[in-house]
Order: structure tokens, then sequence, then C-alpha cells
């Protein structure tokens, strides 16, 4: 009997975990809702350690999400032209995102997940690759503005 609580105290306990956890969309757009050109809607997503952010392309456009810079530890990600990708977000900090086809076009986005423990490096690599942008080269500094 004292098996069987135990055994069930631990489905319990894992199953609070996964309910816990949500699924974010972020979509791969041309022409985004405020008319802007290329852009993930939302570009910027405060997530919590543990939910899955879904990349879908909605038109077949060359659209990527790879990941440029994640906290230490957490895995990064580069997905197909046109593919969604399902992404576990496994540490906290801030995750810079882009298009791999359309990035020195600046579409771009940022995930915070809990505290913002790598923001320095953050801004620094974003710094870096907003150098390189033809348009939006201001895109990654206002992302990174919204991050508390």
């Amino acid at each position: 009997m004292k098996m069987q609580r135990v055994a069930l105290v631990c489905f319990l306990v894992g199953l609070s975990s996964v309910a816990g956890a949500a699924e974010v969309k972020i979509k791969m757009l041309t022409n985004g809702p405020d008319k802007e050109m290329l852009v993930f809607d939302p570009m910027f997503a405060k997530v919590k350690v543990g939910d899955t952010v879904v990349f879908e392309p909605l038109e077949k456009a060359g659209h990527t999400s790879i990941s440029l810079l994640v906290p230490e530890g957490a895995t990064p990600w580069k997905a197909a032209a046109d593919t969604q990708i399902k992404v576990k977000i496994e540490k906290q900090g801030v995750y810079l995102v882009a298009c791999d086809l359309h990035k020195t076009m600046g579409m771009v986005a940022v995930i915070q997940a809990g505290k913002p423990v790598n923001l320095a490096e953050a801004k620094k690599k974003a710094a870096e690759e907003s150098a390189h942008m033809l348009k939006n080269k201001d895109r990654y500094e206002k992302l990174l503005g919204m991050v508390k």
C-alpha cells in the first residue's frame, strides 16, 4: 500500500509539471499584422522554462527559425526552410532568434524565459548581428528593451 502511494505521488508530481507547461506559437510572416515586412509574430515572447515555442511558417517564403544565442546549457536549434519547429525552452534567460534567409532584413525575435541571466551577452550578440542588417537595424535593440 505504501509503495502505491509513493507511485501515485510521483505520478501526480510529474503530471503537475507537464500541466504547467504551455505551447506558445510564433508565426513566420512575409507581411506582418502591422504592415511590417519579414517578421515573427510576435517578435517578443515571454515564456516560462518548460514551455514549448512553436515556430510556424504560414507561407512558402523560405522562412526559418534559428537560434543565434541561447542561455548556457540550452540547446540551440536550426529549422529547415518553410518547416515548423517546436523548441522546448530548457533554461532561463534570453534567446535571440532569426530567420536565416531574412536576418539581414531584420527578421528577428527575442524570447525571454524567467530571469534574463544572459542579457549582457544577448545585447552584445544583438549588436553584432544588427551591424550586418540592411533594414530594421534597431529591431533587436527595441525587442531587448522589452526584457524585464
